[in-house]
């Protein structure tokens, strides 16, 4: 009985040290119209990152999180630990996502191509906005009176001319 008693207390230990988080994951998209923007575009807009998986790293432990289609995750992570969300994208190597993203082409076969792949030392220098160390937003003393964690906003800022797209650069005209 009593050591029944004692594995019910290191289970709730367990248990209490994850705690229930939700990660908003939103795209930054800048104002990119060719005309001067209103009140309402000159900031841009936000969107969730809808359907796209991220790998959390807890600890040493990895998993796969898909958010939902308003850029939503929630679940259950440990909070003593360092927290860090990546885009997938960034677990792959820069062959493998040529095939997952080609390039995006023209109906007219005499027009200069406007988008190229990244070399493989552009891609292996290019800074990821796509990873967001949350260990310090997740750390006791940001927990609320209630137990619970405010969502942890991770927001990535997109470009104009190539999107999520994240292995394309534009070589195309600038507008003007």
């Amino acid at each position: 009985m009593k050591g029944n008693l004692y594995l019910c207390g290191f289970l709730f230990l367990l248990v209490s040290c994850k705690s229930t988080i939700t990660i908003q994951v939103t795209n930054h998209w800048p104002y990119c119209g060719g005309k001067l923007p209103d009140s309402t575009e000159m900031n841009g807009r936000n969107e969730g990152f809808s359907y796209h998986s991220f790998q959390i790293t807890e600890g040493n432990k990895t998993k796969i999180i898909r958010t939902d289609e308003f850029g939503l995750w929630k679940g259950r992570l440990d909070v003593s630990e360092e927290i860090t969300i990546m885009d997938i994208d960034k677990t792959s190597s820069l062959d493998e996502l040529k095939l997952k993203y080609p390039l995006p082409t023209s109906d007219n076969a005499t027009e200069q191509p406007v988008y190229a792949y990244l070399t493989p030392e552009e891609w292996l220098s290019r800074c990821s906005l796509d990873y967001v160390s949350i260990g310090a937003l997740c750390s006791k003393e940001n927990i609320t009176k209630n137990g619970k964690i405010d969502p942890l906003q991770v927001v990535i800022n997109r470009t104009c001319f190539t999107g999520t797209n994240p292995i394309i650069k534009y070589i195309g005209p600038k507008p003007r």
